[in-house]
């Protein structure tokens, strides 16, 4: 089964009740649970959603974002290494013209490494990139 790759705007929505997107996020969520859906995230994810969660004033929901990464089962966190640092430094650089963040390309660069194509975002840079956007 292919997994789902989880997108620092999938985190926020499903993590601050706030958000506008929460409940599509917290359906979505359970939707991909119920059928087993491995989950994907990388370290550059979790720390956009961290810094992210602090800025918004959802501070209060880090702590379930680090117990989501610590206990989950159907989540893998995948790391930036040396060589997809490269990989996206060059796509970045080659796509100035577009307004991905430098987290959104090495997204973007571990998903086509894994074949993944679909994202838990709204972020329409993925769609931009090619990629399913599973919050609409």
């Amino acid at each position: 089964m292919t997994a789902v790759f989880v997108d620092t705007m999938g985190w926020f929505s499903l993590l601050d009740t706030m958000d506008e997107w929460h409940a599509d996020a917290k359906a979505l969520m359970q939707t991909l649970k119920q059928s087993r859906t491995p989950l994907m995230t990388t370290d550059y994810v979790i720390d956009e959603t961290a810094t992210l969660l602090k800025i918004r004033r959802a501070g209060r929901a880090i702590h379930g974002l680090f117990t989501m990464l610590e206990t989950s089962l159907a989540l893998t966190l995948t790391r930036i290494d040396a060589e997809r640092f490269q990989a996206s430094q060059d796509y970045y650089v080659k796509h100035l013209d577009h307004d991905y963040s430098f987290t959104d390309v090495t997204s973007f660069i571990v998903m086509c490494e894994l074949q993944i194509t679909d994202a838990f975002t709204h972020d329409d840079h993925f769609t931009e990139a090619g990629f399913v956007r599973m919050l609409a």
